[in-house]
């Protein structure tokens, strides 16, 4: 992919910006019910696996009532019953949830700055939950912190490693972060393309619009044999299948040579 690529919005009515400001209204409002629920579940029952499928409810209720449906295929490539690092393409703040309803019952983990801890409820619920809260300084203890929340039923580490959301279609930048992350704890990495999310909650906007969002897993990366010194080749490969990915599921040209601003960085 060349060049950057707009995104086409259908615009709102409206009522159609009355009807989404109200939907999400609503979901917040229960979202901050739920997260309590959530948080609950997690410390009476740490071993249990219900604080996850009251999240998944959770996700469900959101996707529901903003009537967007996710689609996905090659769910079968996921390592069966092990940790994984998936490394995902992040186009809308939808493509979280659309990753855990992808997923099903198989747990996630996502990856979030340690300051996050200092929020009221929200950082509680994200240390009783088994997130990895990582001091970006400290690279030791992120993969302490890793390694501390997996191995109990087969998780998903899901980072984003373009940093933020696009504008565009096109790819940004890769981190080197979750490469190196998978790389030290012995994780293999499975590549993932996420699309459509960016129609149906542009970015800036708080009226999130009905639609779909469509997921294509890749064959997983096998890391065996690898050091440090494979980061940089590691994140340009899971970065070139990704772009090869959406190519197919956006029914475009497969990309034949590197996007502009493709350069990997800490």
């Amino acid at each position: 992919m060349t060049g950057a690529v707009s995104i086409a919005v259908q615009p709102l009515g409206p009522l159609g910006v009355v009807g989404s400001l109200c939907r999400t209204a609503i979901f917040y409002t229960w979202s901050g019910v739920h997260l309590l629920a959530i948080t609950g579940a997690a410390l009476a029952r740490p071993e249990s696996d219900l604080w996850y499928r009251w999240a998944r409810g959770w996700v469900r209720f959101g996707l529901g009532i903003f009537r967007i449906e996710v689609e996905c295929e090659g769910l079968d490539r996921l390592p069966a019953g092990g940790d994984c690092v998936v490394l995902a393409n992040h186009r809308s703040n939808f493509d979280v949830l659309a990753v855990i309803q992808a997923f099903g019952k198989r747990e996630t983990r996502w990856v979030a700055k340690r300051e996050l801890r200092r929020v009221p409820v929200f950082g509680l619920a994200l240390q009783v939950t088994g997130q990895i809260l990582i001091d970006r300084g400290n690279h030791a203890q992120a993969i302490d912190e890793l390694r501390r929340n997996l191995g109990r039923r087969g998780a998903s580490v899901v980072f984003f490693p373009e940093g933020h959301r696009s504008d565009g279609l096109e790819l940004l930048r890769f981190k080197k972060g979750g490469a190196a992350f998978a790389i030290d704890a012995g994780l293999p990495v499975v590549p993932l393309a996420i699309s459509g999310s960016e129609c149906l909650l542009p970015r800036g906007s708080m009226t999130p619009r009905p639609g779909a969002i469509r997921l294509r897993v890749g064959e997983p990366i096998d890391i065996s044999g690898m050091t440090a010194d494979d980061r940089e080749s590691l994140t340009a490969r899971v970065r070139d299948e990704i772009d090869a990915l959406l190519a197919l599921v956006e029914r475009r040209p497969a990309p034949t040579e590197p996007a502009p601003g493709s350069s990997m960085r800490e």
